[in-house]
């Protein structure tokens, strides 16, 4: 799944990769020990204790788990140790980027943004090359995490410039960008008003998930972004063509179904229509249930964030339709 990229899943990989750095430091630990003593006049950072190392490999362990608030603890724990042994900053960031990622999890975006303010600082002297590009990989995967923290703060400025350092860390365009990070970016763009730069990243995210990666998965996810861009640019004939092209190949994705069937009605094939209701609500596990809060404030505006234009149309098929017209099994409401 990582390819030659980093941090392509979030979720289980994205805790996998936080951990590589810090794992491969404890097992060098745990092999030869670096004792603080003095060896020609020079202090060498103390050997955390066994206890202290299968404590961090817990928190690592409990990140992959889910428990959150174990994790947290924990990561907590090892941090005050290995600042209390003077161990060295590649430990402490990747220390520091993990507690991050557990509290960007759970929410806790306020304190994962500290982190991360933290673990980049201390990389930034060494973190990046003379010619822009990211010396070693936890440099740009940093700034992703903090743009992160930083959508959950709803500062997307802030997340904006973020995700851009990341990018030109990898060199600021081809194969070798992070493609979730330029999904990431699109996000960000649409959310200040720079539509057509949220189309190009989610169409180059699309095409490195697609030749690079092989996944159609993901490849798909970009598209439907892509649909709902263009949409936000009134380019509706397109955005449709392109939702129907990502239902063909992949047709589990909920929102483009609705898409399609809040388009269907409002040009008046109220046929098709509710075909791609019905299909999203009683064909995709998920259901459709969500799609149903379009008041101002509710999932499809304030979580899903879809534009405008198609908030309204989606409102007047359900109105208009009663509902959908749903039927089949989640007919009453999941």
């Amino acid at each position: 799944q990582l390819s030659s990229h980093t941090m392509r899943l979030p979720g289980a990989s994205r805790r996998a990769l936080l951990s590589h750095s810090l794992s491969h430091s404890l097992s060098l630990v745990a092999l030869f020990g670096s004792a603080r003593v003095q060896r020609d006049g020079i202090a060498f950072a103390a050997e955390p204790s066994s206890e202290a190392v299968a404590r961090a490999k817990g928190a690592f362990a409990a990140f992959d788990q889910r428990d959150l608030p174990l994790a947290d603890r924990l990561f907590t724990q090892t941090i005050e140790e290995w600042r209390r042994l003077d161990r060295g900053v590649e430990e402490i960031t990747s220390l520091l980027v993990a507690r991050a990622g557990v509290r960007t999890d759970n929410r806790e975006f306020s304190a994962a943004k500290a982190d991360l303010d933290e673990a980049i600082a201390l990389m930034r002297p060494t973190g990046e090359k003379s010619n822009g590009l990211g010396a070693y990989r936890e440099y740009p995967d940093a700034f992703v995490q903090r743009g992160l923290a930083n959508e959950g703060l709803r500062d997307w400025r802030g997340a904006l410039s973020d995700y851009d350092k990341a990018v030109s860390l990898w060199g600021g365009a081809g194969d070798g960008v992070n493609p979730y990070t330029l999904t990431y970016r699109a996000r960000a763009r649409a959310e200040v008003g720079d539509y057509e730069g949220a189309l190009s990243d989610y169409r180059g995210a699309s095409s490195i998930f697609s030749r690079v990666d092989k996944n159609v998965e993901q490849s798909s996810f970009a598209r439907a972004g892509e649909a709902v861009t263009l949409y936000a640019l009134d380019r509706r004939d397109e955005a449709v063509r392109v939702a129907r092209q990502v239902v063909t190949r992949f047709p589990g994705l909920t929102d483009l179904h609705v898409l399609l069937a809040a388009d269907a009605w409002d040009r008046g094939d109220r046929e098709k229509a509710i075909k791609e209701w019905s299909f999203a609500c009683d064909a995709i596990s998920t259901g459709c249930a969500k799609y149903r809060d379009v008041k101002e404030g509710g999932w499809l505006v304030d979580v899903r964030r879809w534009p405008a234009p198609l908030v309204q149309r989606q409102r007047t098929f359900l109105e208009e339709s009663q509902g959908g017209v749903m039927m089949g099994a989640r007919a009453a409401g999941s």
